[in-house]
């Protein structure tokens, strides 16, 4: 592991192949940090994702409690009764239409849109004024019911950000990326990032190349100097990889309701946020010629 790194402990489908990476536009650049790039360093963006990631899945029933509660409540001021078994199965129909819009055409329903969706599930009477009410209110329940930063996280960050640019890319569902922006103030981390793309601001979810372009093409690097970190393979790595960057798969939220694929594509694989700095530096020696990079415990 790098000498100066003080990371503190911690323990397929149908698809949407029309493809036009657009251009991105600074978001909340605002990175201020005194490069000290090796000469020849080819990998000058890293990318990261959010959810699962950055921050963990612990936490994620109480702001589901609180998006049914809050849907209940809309319903009674409309004078309809609704058992929280109803709203409950209506939200499970709902994330099973974001989940195929999100792996058959690559993007995500945006708040209102699975708020509406929902609200028709329900059969409340159209009333366009409350479902965009209420999918604000949904759309800030992340603030309300934070999801836990990961260990050692914050620190890497701080470390990497010394060496690399660093840029956010997250597909979002509830919770939009204006309030994810406002999620990273209050943990301190917006400042590390140079650009942000969310799946609701770009129009695409991963892998579509747009999602990770829209990153690059602020900081003007190629693919082939950008490095991916994300959890899941089918859409973090695989779509990273497919467009040209690297890619390290981490795996390193034990409450996440996704299982570790039987094989990846990835560059290097991390368990926990403190392998990933010297991870991303023996994948850089592999570019080189060395050895394939191998997570330490």
């Amino acid at each position: 592991m790098p000498s100066s790194w003080s990371g503190t402990g911690c323990d397929g489908r149908h698809k949407n192949t029309s493809f036009h990476p657009g251009s991105g536009q600074r978001l909340e650049g605002r990175h201020i940090f005194a490069f000290n790039r090796q000469a020849g360093m080819d990998i000058r963006v890293v990318t990261v994702d959010l959810w699962n990631t950055l921050v963990g899945a612990a936490g994620s029933s109480q702001r589901q409690a609180d998006r049914l509660r809050r849907v209940r409540m809309y319903a009674a001021r409309l004078g309809i009764e609704l058992s929280e078994a109803v709203v409950n199965k209506a939200m499970r129909e709902t994330w099973h239409y974001y989940t195929l819009l999100w792996r058959e055409q690559y993007r995500t329903p945006t708040t209102e849109e699975l708020t509406a969706f929902l609200w028709r599930l329900l059969g409340m009477p159209e009333e366009p004024s409350l479902i965009r009410q209420l999918a604000e209110e949904l759309a800030y329940g992340v603030l309300e019911y934070p999801p836990p930063l990961l260990p050692s996280a914050r620190e890497a960050l701080v470390f990497l950000a010394e060496r690399y640019y660093l840029g956010l890319v997250s597909d979002t569902a509830f919770s939009p990326g204006r309030v994810l922006r406002e999620l990273l103030r209050q943990y301190g981390l917006a400042e590390f990032f140079a650009a942000y793309s969310f799946s609701d601001e770009t129009g695409v979810a991963k892998p579509h190349p747009r999602a990770y372009m829209t990153v690059l093409e602020v900081l003007q690097v190629s693919p082939e100097q950008a490095l991916h970190i994300g959890d899941l393979e089918m859409t973090d790595i695989r779509g990273a990889k497919h467009l040209g960057m690297r890619a390290v798969l981490f795996l390193g939220d034990i409450d996440s309701e996704f299982p570790p694929p039987a094989q990846t594509v990835a560059d290097a694989v991390a368990h926990h946020w403190q392998q990933i700095p010297e991870l991303i530096e023996q994948v850089q020696g592999v570019a080189r010629g060395n050895a394939r990079p191998e997570a330490r415990p």
